[in-house]
């Protein structure tokens, strides 16, 4: 077996941080659609401070070929006992222990960092064989969680958006639906701090042990600033109630240098406030103004846990359907 040299890699170094996304990207080549985060956005990205979270590159190197690569991601607002990993390798050099020294320098990272929970996806096609989680069970990790990934074919879905629109108005009544892009408008800041602050704790994790984040306008801000700093542009709604009250929020992300795809990032509605269809009416106003302001936009990812029979319901209206199923792996370090 040939010598494994596992490589921290500096995002800095752009020739280096290239090769490293060269190697994921070829990894992960099988997987539909091509969902891989662009080298467009990825060179930007990777090399900006990040107030939420440190994120460590390795590539694992054979001859000075590159052959494998991880990603490990700290946070460092929240959760502080968790990181959470990607590991690929070339699908030619799979079996013969790069993957292994890649995952084991991968733990030492979390332990370098104080972290006692480490999770990583593991993606298979629907009704297929996770080998990822096979992979991983040998090595001491168990399901922690299941997760459905799906796209939606903005072409062949929205035609039946109009009809949905109409549901939802029927349904309102005294709710209404507020949008903006960038920047949240100063009246409803501390009302879209609160909904972040509470949403972990509102969507089915499995056995993942994470806690509710803490949220506060000057965080938001912060965030918006590096959203905007690294080339993405936002589209958010939020329903209020009528109190006045945000009860419920939804928003929807993509990079101008790479607007093929769209991220949905968080949907979710106050217990107290639901069966207004507000779930609906939240993604209806974040997607269709891609139709107009991003043409060039095919299609939008998001993902949302296997039992979360809401949420589920809500996409399968707007037309998403599954493409790979996530097993969430954990391992205590």
């Amino acid at each position: 077996m040939s010598t494994i040299e596992i490589r921290r890699i500096d995002p800095h170094d752009e020739s280096l941080l290239r090769r490293w996304w060269e190697t994921g990207h070829a990894a992960q080549a099988e997987r539909p659609h091509d969902l891989f985060s662009p080298w467009e956005v990825d060179r930007v990205a990777l090399t900006r401070e990040n107030a939420d979270h440190d994120v460590v590159l390795l590539g694992a190197l054979e001859h000075d070929r590159m052959v494998g690569s991880a990603l490990v991601r700290l946070t460092r607002q929240d959760n502080l006992h968790l990181a959470e990993a990607r590991v690929d390798v070339l699908p030619e050099r799979r079996g013969r222990g790069v993957g292994t020294a890649l995952l084991e320098a991968v733990e030492e990272t979390g332990r370098a960092a104080g972290r006692t929970h480490l999770l990583v996806e593991a993606p298979a096609l629907p009704d297929a064989e996770n080998v990822g989680a096979r992979f991983g069970a040998a090595r001491g990790y168990a399901v922690a969680n299941h997760e459905e990934l799906k796209i939606l074919d903005l072409a062949a879905s929205s035609p039946r958006w109009g009809a949905l629109q109409e549901e939802v108005d029927d349904r309102l009544g005294g709710y209404r639906i507020v949008r903006w892009g960038n920047e949240t408008p100063e009246e409803y800041i501390q009302g879209f701090c609160d909904l972040l602050s509470m949403f972990l704790s509102q969507v089915p994790l499995g056995d993942i042990p994470l806690e509710d984040s803490e949220w506060t306008p000057a965080r938001l801000r912060q965030n918006e600033e590096r959203v905007r700093a690294v080339g993405r542009e936002s589209w958010t709604a939020a329903a209020i109630a009528p109190d006045g009250t945000v009860c419920g929020v939804s928003d929807l992300r993509l990079n101008r240098v790479a607007p093929r795809l769209a991220h949905v990032g968080i949907t979710m509605v106050r217990p107290e406030h639901r069966g207004h269809r507000l779930g609906l009416a939240l993604k209806l106003a974040t997607h269709t103004p891609l139709l107009t302001v991003r043409p060039e936009c095919e299609l939008v990812v998001t993902g949302n846990a296997g039992v979360n029979d809401h949420m589920n319901a809500v996409n399968a209206k707007l037309g998403y359907h599954v493409v790979e199923e996530l097993l969430e792996m954990q391992k205590v370090l």
